[in-house]
């Protein structure tokens, strides 16, 4: 009698055991259906804002050194910055583990507008004194649409910045040019920081 009961109690026990399982594993697949939307959502929120690069920068390097160019083109996947000498003439590229940082001079010309001139961007106001920076954005989220008019565009979204903080940027860009004043590169991490102010 007590075997029968033993026995009846392991299956019932195995029953219920398989059963409480197999709700488990609804339950969680239920979870992951439920948050793959909000994954995607927030994947989708990353946003390209207008940005300019000024035509003079000075490349400050690891070592001490400065070199002088204008910014034509960072190469994320060859790890590379290539900067032109002056108009016309020949190109260099610096691996971007060696640079410090890139200052753009408040001096120098700048196109807030790509179907205009150029305008040296110390005679203007900036809209702020508050500069915008930006940490941890990917290289791969940074294109430079005209090299020859310093237009580029940078694709923000979390976790670079958050949602309110993007509605933001988004408000600004719609009436202002952000001008880039300087970028810093962490190569290992393959990510790049951008302070930027909006002219």
């Amino acid at each position: 009698m007590k075997r029968k009961t033993l026995s009846f109690l392991v299956v019932a026990l195995f029953t219920v055991t398989a059963g409480m399982a197999a709700r488990v594993n609804a339950a969680s697949q239920e979870v992951q259906k439920q948050n793959l939307p909000s994954v995607q959502a927030q994947a989708n929120v990353s946003q390209a804002i207008p940005v300019a690069l000024p035509a003079d920068a000075e490349i400050l390097m690891k070592g001490g050194d400065k070199r002088d160019g204008k910014v034509v083109q960072i190469d994320e996947k060859a790890q590379k910055l290539l900067i032109q000498l002056g108009q016309g003439q020949e190109k260099r590229s610096i691996p971007l583990g060696q640079i410090e940082k890139i200052v753009f001079p408040k001096s120098a010309a700048v196109y807030l507008d790509p179907h205009k001139g150029p305008v040296l961007r110390g005679e203007l106001p900036p809209a702020t004194n508050n500069q915008a920076k930006w940490n941890g954005i990917p290289i791969s989220a940074f294109k430079l649409k005209d090299a020859a008019k310093g237009q580029a565009v940078v694709n923000l979204g979390p976790p670079v910045v958050n949602r309110a903080q993007l509605r933001g940027i988004v408000g600004v860009a719609k009436d202002r040019q952000f001008v880039v004043d300087e970028m810093q590169f962490d190569v290992q991490k393959k990510t790049m920081t951008i302070v930027a102010t909006p002219y």
